[in-house]
């Protein structure tokens, strides 16, 4: 964890929205990175494949030698369930067995204890998932598919984290109803990013918060839309 007004944070924050939206325009273009994905969406391949095709995607966004397996998507899979779960006996064997605490371990040293890295392969990972789950979806309706152009398809696939979590820093009233100082608040972001035009939403933009790869996700979808309509690999390949 780190404070809101950690001059670090916001530096590395800085430093990885520069580095990530250096990528956008190549892949934009669908590389051939994207292959897998891209196959999964034409329908290729069973649904236990997409969350391991998912986060080696983010996962070499950090570390050219990442490579998912079956246990770094059982990592990111604990990691999600945890603060969402509502089954207290099996919370407090994790807790007890350390189960959340060796996955956060096993995804860190994955990708040299980069916390934005064990963020981005598992917990945003699930969002990207979602998206794709969604461009099959749009990819398997042969009349809407040739409608629909790379930067529409991104858009409609955009999917928010369910929830934040967010402290108040002073007391006050929301709706009538009064909070203390140290209130925890539950956003329900997920909900809100299905109005239309909230896709600033999603990515908690203009927010001390906003994601590093606001850019990035929705140009990889469209690159993925790309590659997935191309016809017999006839695609660049740069």
């Amino acid at each position: 964890m780190s404070p809101r007004d950690s001059k670090e944070r916001k530096s590395a924050q800085e430093a990885l929205w520069n580095r990530l939206n250096l990528k956008v325009p190549e892949v934009k273009l669908g590389p051939e990175e994207l292959e897998p994905l891209a196959q999964w969406v034409r329908g290729h391949g069973a649904e236990e494949s997409l969350g391991l095709h998912a986060q080696q995607i983010l996962g070499r966004l950090f570390s050219e030698t990442f490579v998912a397996t079956a246990k770094s998507w059982d990592a990111a899979t604990t990691l999600v369930r945890a603060p969402r779960s509502s089954n207290v006996p099996k919370l407090v064997w994790w807790r007890i067995s350390g189960k959340v605490r060796r996955a956060k371990r096993q995804l860190a040293s994955m990708v040299n204890e980069d916390l934005s890295a064990v963020n981005a392969i598992g917990i945003a990972v699930h969002n990207l998932v979602n998206s794709l789950r969604r461009m099959r979806a749009l990819y398997s309706d042969s009349n809407l598919r040739p409608t629909l152009s790379p930067p529409d398809a991104a858009n409609q696939c955009l999917v928010a984290p369910a929830s934040v979590f967010r402290q108040a820093t002073v007391a006050g009233e929301l709706n009538g109803n009064p909070f203390s100082n140290s209130s925890l608040f539950i956003l329900n972001i997920g909900d809100a990013a299905k109005l239309e035009g909230a896709r600033r939403v999603v990515f908690m933009r203009d927010s001390w918060s906003s994601c590093p790869a606001e850019q990035w996700v929705p140009a990889m979808l469209e690159g993925v839309w790309v590659r997935a309509n191309a016809q017999d690999g006839d695609i660049s390949r740069s």
